[in-house]
Protein backbone atom coordinates (compact mmCIF):
# COMPACT_ATOMS: atom_id res chain seq x y z
CA UNK A 1 0.00 0.00 0.00
CA UNK A 2 3.11 2.03 0.89
CA UNK A 3 4.26 1.54 -2.53
CA UNK A 4 1.37 2.51 -3.77
CA UNK A 5 0.99 5.59 -2.78
CA UNK A 6 5.05 6.35 -3.72
CA UNK A 7 3.83 5.39 -6.96
CA UNK A 8 1.21 8.25 -7.48
CA UNK A 9 2.70 10.73 -5.89
CA UNK A 10 5.74 10.47 -8.09
CA UNK A 11 3.40 10.85 -11.26
CA UNK A 12 1.78 13.70 -9.87
CA UNK A 13 5.38 15.00 -9.66
CA UNK A 14 5.96 14.42 -13.06
CA UNK A 15 3.03 15.94 -14.31
CA UNK A 16 3.10 19.21 -12.24
CA UNK A 17 6.63 19.44 -13.52
CA UNK A 18 6.18 19.04 -16.99
CA UNK A 19 2.68 21.44 -17.10
CA UNK A 20 5.45 24.03 -15.09
CA UNK A 21 7.63 23.85 -18.45
CA UNK A 22 5.30 23.71 -21.29
CA UNK A 23 3.00 26.94 -19.52
CA UNK A 24 6.83 28.80 -19.00
CA UNK A 25 8.03 28.37 -22.44
CA UNK A 26 7.09 30.43 -25.30
CA UNK A 27 6.24 29.45 -29.34
CA UNK A 28 9.08 30.77 -31.56
CA UNK A 29 6.98 31.20 -34.14
CA UNK A 30 6.78 34.77 -36.26
CA UNK A 31 3.66 36.14 -36.58
CA UNK A 32 2.02 37.13 -39.91
CA UNK A 33 3.84 40.46 -41.20
CA UNK A 34 0.49 41.71 -42.72
CA UNK A 35 1.37 45.46 -43.97
CA UNK A 36 -0.74 47.52 -42.40
CA UNK A 37 0.19 50.78 -43.62
CA UNK A 38 -0.89 52.80 -46.69
CA UNK A 39 -0.47 52.65 -50.25
CA UNK A 40 2.54 54.54 -51.56
CA UNK A 41 2.84 55.21 -54.78
CA UNK A 42 6.05 54.71 -56.55
CA UNK A 43 8.62 57.69 -57.06
CA UNK A 44 9.15 57.63 -60.74
CA UNK A 45 6.03 56.78 -62.61
CA UNK A 46 5.85 56.00 -66.41
CA UNK A 47 3.78 58.51 -68.36
CA UNK A 48 2.54 58.13 -72.18
CA UNK A 49 2.30 61.92 -73.56
CA UNK A 50 1.76 61.00 -76.99
CA UNK A 51 2.17 58.36 -79.70
CA UNK A 52 3.97 59.49 -83.26
CA UNK A 53 2.79 58.88 -85.56
CA UNK A 54 -0.72 59.11 -83.99
CA UNK A 55 -2.01 56.78 -87.16
CA UNK A 56 0.02 54.12 -88.52
CA UNK A 57 -0.90 55.13 -92.18
CA UNK A 58 1.32 53.31 -94.82
CA UNK A 59 4.90 54.45 -95.34
CA UNK A 60 5.14 54.59 -91.67
CA UNK A 61 8.16 52.27 -90.99
CA UNK A 62 8.90 53.25 -86.64
CA UNK A 63 6.56 54.81 -84.07
CA UNK A 64 7.36 56.36 -80.86
CA UNK A 65 6.24 56.78 -77.84
CA UNK A 66 6.48 59.82 -75.95
CA UNK A 67 6.32 60.39 -72.28
CA UNK A 68 8.16 60.17 -68.78
CA UNK A 69 10.15 58.17 -66.96
CA UNK A 70 9.71 55.80 -69.43
CA UNK A 71 12.99 54.10 -69.09
CA UNK A 72 12.01 52.61 -65.71
CA UNK A 73 9.69 49.89 -67.99
CA UNK A 74 11.50 46.57 -68.71
CA UNK A 75 11.20 45.87 -72.39
CA UNK A 76 9.12 42.82 -71.59
CA UNK A 77 6.59 44.70 -70.57
CA UNK A 78 6.11 46.97 -73.07
CA UNK A 79 2.78 45.88 -75.21
CA UNK A 80 0.58 46.36 -78.03
CA UNK A 81 -2.66 45.23 -77.15
CA UNK A 82 -5.97 44.57 -79.71
CA UNK A 83 -8.14 44.29 -76.99
CA UNK A 84 -9.62 41.35 -77.77
CA UNK A 85 -7.82 39.66 -80.63
CA UNK A 86 -3.83 39.60 -79.18
CA UNK A 87 -1.15 41.05 -77.40
CA UNK A 88 2.40 41.20 -79.09
CA UNK A 89 5.60 42.22 -77.75
CA UNK A 90 6.80 45.20 -80.43
CA UNK A 91 10.52 45.25 -81.62
CA UNK A 92 12.28 47.80 -79.91
CA UNK A 93 15.09 49.83 -81.70
CA UNK A 94 15.46 52.33 -79.50
CA UNK A 95 14.63 53.51 -75.39
CA UNK A 96 15.18 56.34 -73.36
CA UNK A 97 13.32 58.13 -70.68
CA UNK A 98 11.34 60.26 -72.52
CA UNK A 99 10.37 57.98 -75.77
CA UNK A 100 10.42 54.43 -77.10
CA UNK A 101 10.86 53.89 -80.78
CA UNK A 102 9.25 50.71 -81.79
CA UNK A 103 9.18 48.94 -85.26
CA UNK A 104 5.69 49.13 -87.09
CA UNK A 105 4.26 45.99 -85.95
CA UNK A 106 2.49 43.39 -88.31
CA UNK A 107 -1.33 44.06 -87.66
CA UNK A 108 -4.15 45.83 -88.86
CA UNK A 109 -6.69 47.36 -86.79
CA UNK A 110 -8.37 50.53 -86.13
CA UNK A 111 -7.90 50.19 -82.43
CA UNK A 112 -4.25 49.17 -80.85
CA UNK A 113 -3.34 50.26 -77.66
CA UNK A 114 0.16 50.79 -76.09
CA UNK A 115 0.40 49.51 -72.75
CA UNK A 116 3.54 49.91 -70.18
CA UNK A 117 3.70 47.61 -67.32
CA UNK A 118 6.74 48.80 -64.61
CA UNK A 119 7.77 46.92 -61.70
CA UNK A 120 5.04 48.61 -59.32
CA UNK A 121 2.65 46.89 -61.42
CA UNK A 122 0.27 50.46 -62.57
CA UNK A 123 -0.41 49.55 -65.88
CA UNK A 124 -0.07 53.05 -68.01
CA UNK A 125 -2.31 53.09 -71.47
CA UNK A 126 -2.32 55.36 -74.16
CA UNK A 127 -5.36 56.23 -76.39
CA UNK A 128 -6.13 53.66 -79.46
CA UNK A 129 -4.20 54.14 -82.30
CA UNK A 130 -5.06 53.04 -85.91
CA UNK A 131 -2.88 50.72 -87.94
CA UNK A 132 -3.37 50.34 -92.11
CA UNK A 133 -3.08 47.33 -93.99
CA UNK A 134 0.24 48.06 -96.34
CA UNK A 135 0.61 44.63 -98.20
CA UNK A 136 -2.14 41.93 -100.13
CA UNK A 137 -1.11 39.14 -102.80
CA UNK A 138 -1.99 40.26 -106.42
CA UNK A 139 -2.98 38.79 -109.73
CA UNK A 140 -3.88 35.35 -108.60
CA UNK A 141 -0.28 33.39 -109.02
CA UNK A 142 -1.11 30.75 -106.51
CA UNK A 143 0.99 27.84 -108.23
CA UNK A 144 4.23 28.29 -106.57
CA UNK A 145 5.97 28.57 -109.96
CA UNK A 146 9.04 31.09 -110.26
CA UNK A 147 9.09 33.82 -111.74
CA UNK A 148 11.84 35.62 -113.70
CA UNK A 149 10.53 39.23 -113.12
CA UNK A 150 8.05 41.85 -112.98
CA UNK A 151 7.17 45.09 -114.94
CA UNK A 152 4.82 48.04 -114.77
CA UNK A 153 3.17 49.70 -117.65
CA UNK A 154 2.01 53.23 -118.00
CA UNK A 155 -1.53 51.97 -117.60
CA UNK A 156 -0.69 50.11 -114.23
CA UNK A 157 -0.53 47.18 -116.10
CA UNK A 158 2.23 44.27 -114.74
CA UNK A 159 3.57 41.93 -116.51
CA UNK A 160 5.24 39.17 -115.28
CA UNK A 161 7.34 36.09 -116.72
CA UNK A 162 7.65 32.87 -115.62
CA UNK A 163 10.86 31.20 -115.43
CA UNK A 164 10.05 27.74 -115.66
CA UNK A 165 9.95 25.70 -119.01
CA UNK A 166 6.01 27.06 -119.92
CA UNK A 167 8.08 30.20 -120.20
CA UNK A 168 4.46 32.04 -120.16
CA UNK A 169 4.28 35.96 -119.80
CA UNK A 170 1.31 37.47 -117.76
CA UNK A 171 -0.07 40.29 -118.32
CA UNK A 172 -2.09 41.81 -114.97
CA UNK A 173 -4.68 44.03 -115.05
CA UNK A 174 -4.66 47.33 -112.18
CA UNK A 175 -7.95 45.39 -110.70
CA UNK A 176 -6.20 41.75 -110.78
CA UNK A 177 -7.41 40.34 -113.61
CA UNK A 178 -4.75 37.81 -115.33
CA UNK A 179 -3.92 37.00 -119.09
CA UNK A 180 -1.96 35.28 -120.78
CA UNK A 181 0.23 36.91 -123.80
CA UNK A 182 2.43 34.20 -125.18
CA UNK A 183 5.21 32.35 -124.76
CA UNK A 184 9.21 33.53 -124.74
CA UNK A 185 11.83 31.13 -127.31
CA UNK A 186 13.67 30.61 -123.79
CA UNK A 187 13.04 30.61 -120.11
CA UNK A 188 13.10 34.35 -118.78
CA UNK A 189 15.54 34.96 -116.12
CA UNK A 190 14.47 38.55 -116.19
CA UNK A 191 12.45 41.79 -118.04
CA UNK A 192 12.50 45.38 -118.52
CA UNK A 193 10.13 48.20 -119.81
CA UNK A 194 11.94 49.53 -122.73
CA UNK A 195 11.48 53.10 -123.90
CA UNK A 196 9.10 52.50 -126.81
CA UNK A 197 6.74 50.38 -124.57
CA UNK A 198 7.77 46.99 -125.16
CA UNK A 199 8.92 44.98 -122.88
CA UNK A 200 12.60 42.71 -122.97
CA UNK A 201 13.05 39.51 -121.60
CA UNK A 202 16.84 38.15 -120.73
CA UNK A 203 17.35 34.59 -121.10
CA UNK A 204 19.97 32.06 -121.90
CA UNK A 205 22.25 31.94 -124.87
CA UNK A 206 23.15 35.67 -124.82
CA UNK A 207 20.11 36.25 -126.04
CA UNK A 208 17.58 39.65 -125.46
CA UNK A 209 14.31 39.14 -126.68
CA UNK A 210 11.71 42.10 -127.10
CA UNK A 211 7.51 41.26 -126.93
CA UNK A 212 5.67 43.61 -128.79
CA UNK A 213 2.84 43.93 -126.51
CA UNK A 214 0.26 45.56 -129.58
CA UNK A 215 1.25 42.33 -131.32
CA UNK A 216 2.10 39.91 -129.07
CA UNK A 217 5.24 38.93 -131.41
CA UNK A 218 8.13 37.27 -129.50
CA UNK A 219 11.47 38.46 -131.76
CA UNK A 220 15.42 38.49 -131.32
CA UNK A 221 16.30 41.79 -130.25
CA UNK A 222 20.23 41.52 -129.82
CA UNK A 223 22.65 38.36 -128.97
CA UNK A 224 25.22 39.46 -127.19
CA UNK A 225 28.73 38.82 -127.41
CA UNK A 226 29.49 36.50 -124.82
CA UNK A 227 28.65 33.07 -123.38
CA UNK A 228 27.19 33.68 -120.83
CA UNK A 229 22.94 34.12 -119.86
CA UNK A 230 21.69 37.59 -119.53
CA UNK A 231 19.31 38.21 -116.75
CA UNK A 232 18.91 41.96 -116.33
CA UNK A 233 18.84 45.50 -117.56
CA UNK A 234 17.56 48.80 -117.74
CA UNK A 235 16.92 51.26 -120.36
CA UNK A 236 18.42 55.21 -119.40
CA UNK A 237 16.46 58.06 -121.49
CA UNK A 238 18.95 57.73 -124.78
CA UNK A 239 17.58 54.17 -125.47
CA UNK A 240 20.75 52.71 -124.28
CA UNK A 241 20.87 49.35 -122.26
CA UNK A 242 22.72 48.43 -119.31
CA UNK A 243 22.93 44.34 -119.37
CA UNK A 244 24.64 41.84 -117.42
CA UNK A 245 23.96 38.47 -115.81
CA UNK A 246 25.46 35.16 -114.46
CA UNK A 247 29.36 35.78 -114.14
CA UNK A 248 29.35 38.48 -116.48
CA UNK A 249 30.53 41.87 -116.63
CA UNK A 250 28.24 44.87 -117.55
CA UNK A 251 27.83 45.36 -120.90
CA UNK A 252 25.97 48.31 -123.19
CA UNK A 253 24.05 47.78 -125.61
CA UNK A 254 23.34 51.10 -128.22
CA UNK A 255 20.25 52.38 -129.53
CA UNK A 256 22.02 50.65 -133.16
CA UNK A 257 22.16 46.96 -131.49
CA UNK A 258 25.73 47.49 -131.33
CA UNK A 259 27.57 46.45 -127.51
CA UNK A 260 30.32 47.09 -125.98
CA UNK A 261 31.70 45.24 -122.55
CA UNK A 262 32.60 48.35 -119.55
CA UNK A 263 35.20 46.18 -117.68
CA UNK A 264 34.05 47.84 -115.02
CA UNK A 265 32.59 44.60 -112.89
CA UNK A 266 34.72 41.69 -114.20
CA UNK A 267 33.92 38.28 -112.34
CA UNK A 268 37.81 37.60 -112.54
CA UNK A 269 38.44 40.50 -110.34
CA UNK A 270 35.69 38.65 -107.89
CA UNK A 271 32.46 40.93 -109.43
CA UNK A 272 28.85 39.83 -109.28
CA UNK A 273 26.47 42.07 -110.17
CA UNK A 274 23.24 40.93 -108.61
CA UNK A 275 21.04 44.11 -110.08
CA UNK A 276 21.02 47.12 -111.86
CA UNK A 277 18.84 50.21 -112.29
CA UNK A 278 18.56 53.51 -114.39
CA UNK A 279 17.23 56.19 -112.06
CA UNK A 280 17.43 59.98 -112.93
CA UNK A 281 17.89 62.73 -110.67
CA UNK A 282 17.04 66.34 -112.10
CA UNK A 283 18.92 66.32 -115.32
CA UNK A 284 20.99 63.84 -114.28
CA UNK A 285 20.98 60.06 -114.83
CA UNK A 286 23.33 57.19 -113.18
CA UNK A 287 23.46 53.75 -112.90
CA UNK A 288 22.89 52.38 -109.93
CA UNK A 289 24.28 48.53 -109.39
CA UNK A 290 23.95 45.76 -106.43
CA UNK A 291 27.42 44.36 -105.90
CA UNK A 292 29.13 41.56 -104.29
CA UNK A 293 32.83 41.74 -104.65
CA UNK A 294 36.01 40.81 -102.33
CA UNK A 295 35.12 44.05 -100.47
CA UNK A 296 31.86 42.65 -99.95
CA UNK A 297 27.99 43.70 -101.04
CA UNK A 298 27.65 47.02 -101.67
CA UNK A 299 25.16 49.56 -103.84
CA UNK A 300 27.86 51.27 -106.41
CA UNK A 301 26.95 54.44 -108.53
CA UNK A 302 27.85 55.82 -112.32
CA UNK A 303 27.05 59.38 -113.81
CA UNK A 304 25.40 58.30 -117.10
CA UNK A 305 26.93 60.48 -120.24
CA UNK A 306 25.10 61.29 -123.20
CA UNK A 307 26.75 58.31 -125.59
CA UNK A 308 26.09 56.11 -122.96
CA UNK A 309 29.27 55.47 -121.43
CA UNK A 310 29.54 55.42 -117.79
CA UNK A 311 31.95 57.51 -114.86
CA UNK A 312 34.71 55.72 -113.43
CA UNK A 313 34.19 53.50 -110.30
CA UNK A 314 35.23 55.27 -107.43
CA UNK A 315 33.78 54.23 -103.83
CA UNK A 316 31.24 52.17 -102.67
CA UNK A 317 27.67 54.42 -102.63
CA UNK A 318 25.89 52.63 -99.71
CA UNK A 319 27.48 49.48 -98.21
CA UNK A 320 24.96 46.26 -97.64
CA UNK A 321 27.43 44.13 -95.47
CA UNK A 322 25.80 42.42 -92.57
CA UNK A 323 22.65 42.08 -94.64
CA UNK A 324 21.14 39.51 -97.53
CA UNK A 325 22.59 39.70 -101.33
CA UNK A 326 20.56 42.36 -102.93
CA UNK A 327 18.23 41.74 -105.60
CA UNK A 328 16.90 44.47 -107.08
CA UNK A 329 16.56 48.82 -106.54
CA UNK A 330 13.62 51.26 -106.26
CA UNK A 331 13.86 54.59 -105.43
CA UNK A 332 11.02 56.99 -103.85
CA UNK A 333 10.31 59.98 -104.84
CA UNK A 334 11.80 61.72 -101.82
CA UNK A 335 15.28 60.52 -101.99
CA UNK A 336 14.92 57.18 -100.08
CA UNK A 337 16.13 54.12 -101.45
CA UNK A 338 15.07 50.67 -101.58
CA UNK A 339 16.87 47.37 -102.02
CA UNK A 340 15.12 43.71 -102.40
CA UNK A 341 16.82 41.05 -100.64
CA UNK A 342 17.37 37.38 -100.76
CA UNK A 343 16.97 36.83 -97.06
CA UNK A 344 14.49 36.32 -94.44
CA UNK A 345 13.67 40.18 -94.07
CA UNK A 346 13.42 41.13 -97.70
CA UNK A 347 13.24 45.26 -98.18
CA UNK A 348 15.87 47.72 -96.76
CA UNK A 349 15.64 51.49 -96.73
CA UNK A 350 18.77 54.06 -97.00
CA UNK A 351 18.28 57.41 -95.76
CA UNK A 352 21.03 57.93 -93.39
CA UNK A 353 21.62 54.57 -92.55
CA UNK A 354 20.51 51.24 -94.06
CA UNK A 355 17.31 49.71 -92.01
CA UNK A 356 14.74 47.20 -92.96
CA UNK A 357 11.22 48.31 -94.03
CA UNK A 358 8.16 46.73 -93.23
CA UNK A 359 10.68 44.30 -91.23
CA UNK A 360 7.97 40.86 -90.27
CA UNK A 361 5.29 41.95 -92.99
CA UNK A 362 6.48 41.78 -96.13
CA UNK A 363 6.92 38.01 -97.46
CA UNK A 364 11.02 36.97 -97.03
CA UNK A 365 12.94 36.56 -100.09
CA UNK A 366 12.12 39.54 -102.42
CA UNK A 367 13.56 38.77 -105.66
CA UNK A 368 11.78 41.52 -107.89
CA UNK A 369 10.10 45.34 -107.30
CA UNK A 370 8.96 47.23 -109.23
CA UNK A 371 6.71 50.65 -108.33
CA UNK A 372 3.84 51.82 -110.12
CA UNK A 373 2.72 54.92 -111.39
CA UNK A 374 1.00 55.56 -107.48
CA UNK A 375 1.76 54.12 -104.26
CA UNK A 376 2.14 50.95 -104.76
CA UNK A 377 5.06 48.65 -105.51
CA UNK A 378 4.87 44.76 -106.92
CA UNK A 379 7.18 42.57 -105.11
CA UNK A 380 8.35 39.30 -106.10
CA UNK A 381 9.04 36.76 -103.27
CA UNK A 382 10.27 33.33 -103.39
CA UNK A 383 12.42 30.69 -103.30
CA UNK A 384 12.84 27.48 -104.71
CA UNK A 385 15.19 25.07 -102.58
CA UNK A 386 15.76 21.98 -101.14
CA UNK A 387 16.26 22.53 -97.65
CA UNK A 388 12.88 23.89 -96.10
CA UNK A 389 13.89 25.92 -94.03
CA UNK A 390 14.85 28.30 -97.23
CA UNK A 391 11.79 27.48 -99.20
CA UNK A 392 8.61 30.03 -100.11
CA UNK A 393 5.84 30.05 -102.12
CA UNK A 394 6.41 32.15 -105.27
CA UNK A 395 4.09 34.99 -105.11
CA UNK A 396 3.32 38.49 -106.55
CA UNK A 397 2.48 41.05 -103.95
CA UNK A 398 1.16 44.65 -103.95
CA UNK A 399 2.68 46.57 -101.46
CA UNK A 400 1.33 50.65 -100.42
CA UNK A 401 4.96 52.49 -99.77
CA UNK A 402 2.52 55.39 -98.69
CA UNK A 403 4.66 57.44 -101.68
CA UNK A 404 5.24 57.77 -105.24
CA UNK A 405 8.43 56.14 -106.74
CA UNK A 406 10.18 54.73 -109.83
Amino acid sequence: MKDKRILIASALFILTSVGIIITGCEYDVAEPQWDTGEFKEPQRKPKINSIDPSAVVPGVNTITINGENLDIVPDSSILLDVVGVTVVPPEIIEKTSTAITIRRPNLVTDSCIVKLIPDSGLVVKSSPIKIDQVIEPFGSFLDNFPIGGVVVDNSENIYVARADTSRTIFKVTPDGQKTTLGRATRLPAGITYGPEGQIYIFSANQRIERLNLETGQFTEWHRLKTNRNLSMGSFDSNGYLYTCGNRIDLWVVAPDSTSIETGLYKPAGGDTIYSLKVHREGAAEYLYLAVGSSSGRAIWRHTINADGSLSPRDQPFINLEGFATPRDIAFASDGKIFIGTDGPFSMLVNTNVVDYFYKDIVPPFGKFMRWGHGNYLYLISGNSSSDAALTQNWSVYKVDMGITGE
